[in-house]
């Protein structure tokens, strides 16, 4: 009844007209230290902060005291009851004015978050040039801060709007979206999508095509899964400046978190050596974080956009915990992990660290994957032994503290969270591939107790035999076998690397030719072997699988996140 009174109130203001600025009421706005700022507005009088508008019509709101905004304090964030556009909002002061339409998918209700330059305003107008009917906007409050600048989609609405992020046009599961600033030539700079699918049972890939200037577009998928996701997609890995944004099947159980991503661009200093975050030094300090992503932008990174020479450092998007160090080549790979490799996993060498002349020439791996407690394990016995590790070894160490993933106190590390990977550029694009694959399912071993539980509960179900065959295979690997966990888990990466359908071929065919021209002796042992355990690789590849693909919507061939089209 209030809400009728206060539009029937605004209709005969438009009628016979009103005179003086009054106090709007029923919309408190607060500035960047929570004090609250006074409106006033031309007659015809607004109550309850709502605001109807005839086409051509402007009204003018009035802060007082004036707002003055800085950098860190000046974005302004609407909250919105009800709203029937298309109506522009535009903030100005004596020498700025900055116009804004508001978001036209908030008719329910939400939040809009607008970014304004850094300066003094008296206030904002509010019009229109469009349509015939009366338009309406209510808002219920208004502040001003360092609020997030993201648009949020859920359940079929959006219930947040940021100016950097604006729907333009929504039909069904298509949305276009506008991007302010999307023109920023910085190559580390990009679009950032938190999903996640409210729903266990998978929904279709979403379909996104990134416009730029001119003919500029890069049509992927993206798979969604039930656990949250970040996903930065980069202009030097799109390969222009993103203006627009389509997406395609986002229906009502994805939720989505939309906004610019902008890496912090702060001053570094290693070892004397000063510079910008694109510094071509390594190893780079602490200072550069590693860059958000999800594996198929690891493996496709452009590398003239790295912000060093030898490396790159990687978070992955599904498990944040994870860091992926890719290297230019094995030499630069051989200096940060060979030794630890040897320390923690090598037969006959693992539990004490060996001088580079003992170990250097010896076969390693080309790629890795160490867990905090390892790792935390290797530099105290470097402590402990007083044993010079090399700069590359001891840069490492820094850089794992600083972000988690071993902690440092008293001069004694303690495993943190996660663990991390490495591949590197002189492994064919295909290796690579395969490699970061099994490297990745260790990296989801780390961090996901359930599927610890899981993996531990098929081991023990093998037969002795069974169990016997991947003891003598992660030997032949030259694996510590004495390694209960290290077994465990390489049981579970073997299985998962390839599809459960490829298991029989790779373990049974692959792998027993190399076995075989080795050891022709094994060949009657290995017949009788397979013979009365014909699905050993294939169940409990299967079981291993299912259960990923249930919790965690990931499997041998949809660890990707991004499709490339």
């Amino acid at each position: 009844m209030q809400r009728i009174w206060t539009i029937l109130g605004l209709v005969l203001c438009f009628g016979f007209g009103c005179s003086r600025d009054v106090p709007v009421e029923g919309f408190p706005f607060f500035d960047q230290d929570g004090k609250r700022i006074t409106l006033f507005v031309s007659s015809p009088e607004v109550k309850e902060g709502s605001f109807l508008l005839k086409q051509g019509q402007k009204r003018e709101v009035k802060f007082s005291p004036p707002l003055q905004l800085g950098k860190g304090s000046n974005r302004v964030r609407l909250k919105i009851a009800d709203y029937r556009g298309p109506i522009s909002i535009e903030f100005f002061g004596e020498k700025i004015k900055y116009a804004r339409e508001l978001p036209p998918f908030l008719s329910g209700g939400g939040y809009f978050t607008i970014e304004l330059p850094s300066s003094r305003y008296e206030g904002f107008r509010l019009w229109s040039d469009k349509g015939n009917e009366p338009l309406a906007v209510s808002f219920q409050e208004g502040r001003v801060g360092d609020f997030p600048l993201y648009t949020r989609f859920e359940g079929g609405r959006f219930l947040e709007i940021a100016s950097s992020f604006m729907p333009e046009s929504m039909d069904k599961t298509r949305i276009v979206f506008r991007l302010e600033g999307g023109n920023d030539p910085s190559p580390l700079r990009g679009v950032r999508l938190q999903l996640v699918n409210k729903e266990s049972v998978p929904s279709a890939p979403i379909r996104v095509t990134f416009f730029g200037s001119g003919k500029e577009r890069k049509t992927l998928t993206i798979r969604t899964r039930p656990i949250p996701e970040d996903i930065v997609l980069y202009r030097g890995w799109l390969g222009f400046s993103p203006l627009q944004v389509q997406m395609e099947g986002l229906d009502r159980r994805i939720v989505l978190t939309a906004s610019l991503f902008n890496l912090p661009t702060q001053s570094i200093d290693a070892g004397g050596v000063k510079g910008e975050v694109s510094s071509p030094v390594f190893p780079f300090p602490p200072s550069l974080p590693p860059l958000p992503a999800d594996l198929e932008t690891v493996l496709s990174f452009p590398q003239d956009v790295w912000r060093t020479k030898e490396m790159e450092v990687f978070r992955w998007s599904l498990f944040p915990e994870i860091l992926i160090f890719d290297t230019k080549d094995y030499n630069t790979q051989k200096e940060l992990f060979h030794r630890l490799a040897f320390y923690l996993e090598k037969k006959g060498y693992r539990g004490k660290l060996h001088p580079e002349e003992k170990i250097w020439d010896l076969h390693g791996y080309n790629a890795h994957n160490y867990r905090g407690e390892g790792l935390a394990s290797f530099f105290n016995e470097a402590i402990k032994t007083n044993f010079p590790l090399n700069p590359r070894e001891r840069w490492l160490a820094d850089y794992l503290v600083a972000y988690g993933i071993v902690e440092r106190r008293s001069g004694t590390f303690l495993p943190g969270r996660g663990g991390l990977l490495s591949i590197s550029r002189e492994s064919s694009d295909s290796h690579r591939r395969f490699l970061l694959t099994h490297e990745a399912f260790h990296g989801v071993y780390y961090v996901s107790k359930p599927f610890q539980e899981v993996v531990a509960s098929l081991w023990k179900a093998l037969s002795p035999e069974e169990r016997k065959y991947w003891l003598y295979l992660l030997s032949w690997l030259q694996y510590d076998p004495g390694d209960p966990y290290l077994v465990v888990n390489e049981f579970q990466a073997y299985l998962l690397q390839q599809p459960p359908n490829q298991a029989d071929r790779y373990f049974k065919e692959t792998m027993l030719k190399r076995i075989l021209e080795k050891n022709p002796e094994m060949e009657g042992i290995f017949k009788e072997l397979f013979e009365k355990h014909p699905d050993m690789f294939l169940k409990p590849a299967l079981r291993l699988q299912g259960f990923l693909e249930k919790e965690l919507g990931i499997s041998s061939s949809t660890l990707t996140t991004v499709v490339l089209h």
